[in-house]
């Protein structure tokens, strides 16, 4: 009886120190939500189609962004829009034609849809849904995603809700898709190139008038 009364004690304190040292394990989502809440900026290509009227078009363009609010768009490909940008300073929102190297202002509110495919967007909807729900996802070519998913403000039937996925081996977002209210797809933005917090200067923000004349300056 000592004898089962001594292993019974063993195996008690072995369990009973492995739980208190291990800790809970935390999941995907915890990890993968707590990456996108440290992130300053990040840089990325990113391919968008645009669904409706039985139509679709399809765009490539570069993202610079910052989480105090600025971020630039710039288009690659169609070939003829290459170089075309939407740019937010951290004030008014500017379009950039490079073919006559002017800008004009677009809006004076950072309300624009157009930033709707910028991920610190997503991340501020989704903290304003409260909502803190994922799932997770593969992919038919095996990867493995945790799906975030936010309401968007406004009323816009165009755009009713979001769904941002994020890769679980690297953490980066990989898909956001935004839906409208009757459900369907509205937009899609696959992105590749995904650069984690890299250095952005100010510059970034800047059309290349604008740093050929502060050079000139100098």
């Amino acid at each position: 009886m000592k004898k089962l009364a001594k292993v019974f004690l063993f195996f008690s304190l072995c369990f009973g120190l492995c739980g208190c040292s291990g800790g809970e394990k935390v999941s995907d989502y915890e990890r993968i939500h707590s990456r996108l809440s440290e992130m300053t900026g990040y840089k990325a290509v990113c391919q968008v189609t645009y669904y409706g009227n039985n139509m679709e078009n399809t765009y490539t363009v570069n993202q610079t962004a910052e989480s105090g609010g600025k971020y630039k768009i710039e288009a690659v490909k169609p070939k003829d829009l290459a170089g075309t940008s939407i740019l937010f300073d951290g004030n008014l929102i500017w379009l950039y034609n490079p073919s006559i190297d002017s800008k004009i202002q677009a809006s004076s509110s950072e309300g624009d849809s157009r930033r709707e495919i910028i991920l610190f967007t997503f991340l501020k909807n989704e903290s304003l849904s409260g909502e803190e729900t994922s799932v997770s996802a593969v992919s038919a070519q095996g990867e493995k995603y945790v799906v975030l998913e936010a309401s968007i403000p406004g009323g816009k039937t165009s755009y009713n809700r979001e769904e941002l996925f994020v890769d679980i081996k690297s953490g980066n977002p990989s898909r956001l898709v935004i839906y409208d209210e009757n459900d369907n797809e509205h937009i899609r933005a696959e992105f590749t190139e995904f650069e984690y917090n890299p250095e952005i200067s100010a510059d970034e923000f800047k059309i290349v008038s604008e740093l050929m004349t502060n050079s000139e300056n100098r």
